[in-house]
């Protein structure tokens, strides 16, 4: 009996032990903080005379394939957004940018999703797949009533590979946002 609790008294010591290295955020997205004392909170965004088409340029999607054709407004998926087709990949590939719903009706809707930051601003990241082609989002937390959301859909990539393209997409749509 000796020897069992011994055996288990090191068992759960080792449970307990330090894992080496720190944790990384999602493809480059800040780690979720949380904050016990009042911080700094990045200002409300203005979305009043915003062109979508114009948040997003082709330099900044070079390492997604580049434009395949000029970005176009659409109401295909959301009310207000806009499509970037993608050039050298499947015919399909596009990355969007549009004002979603407010980001704790997103959290709701996509459960296994999981929360990030961008620029200081709560993301809420969620990849699905549906017929070879992968999609991951980014829905940034900009405006109590609405969201920034920014999405890239591929065909046959990673879900690690997608989202190093879609943070610093991401984060160039919100530095265009005009402060409130």
């Amino acid at each position: 009996m000796a020897v069992f609790v011994v055996a288990c008294g090191a068992l759960l010591a080792a449970c307990g032990a330090p894992v080496a290295g720190r944790p990384v955020p999602a493809a480059g997205f800040g780690a979720v903080t949380t904050v016990t004392t009042k911080a700094t909170v990045p200002s409300p965004l203005s979305l009043e005379g915003v062109d979508l088409c114009g948040l997003l340029t082709p330099t900044d999607l070079t390492a997604a394939g580049g434009l395949a054709a000029p970005p176009r407004k659409s109401t295909a998926t959301f009310p207000d957004a806009c499509d970037y087709p993608l050039a050298n990949g499947a015919t399909g590939d596009l990355a969007l940018v549009a004002f979603h719903k407010p980001l704790p009706q997103v959290r709701r809707d996509q459960p296994e999703g999981h929360a990030e930051s961008t620029l200081g601003y709560p993301t809420w990241l969620h990849c699905a797949t549906a017929d070879g082609y992968r999609t991951c989002t980014a829905a940034v937390d900009i405006r109590p009533d609405r969201s920034l959301l920014v999405a890239v859909d591929k065909r046959d990539i990673s879900e690690a590979a997608l989202l190093h393209l879609l943070q610093p997409l991401t984060e160039h749509a919100v530095t265009r946002l005009p402060h409130a």
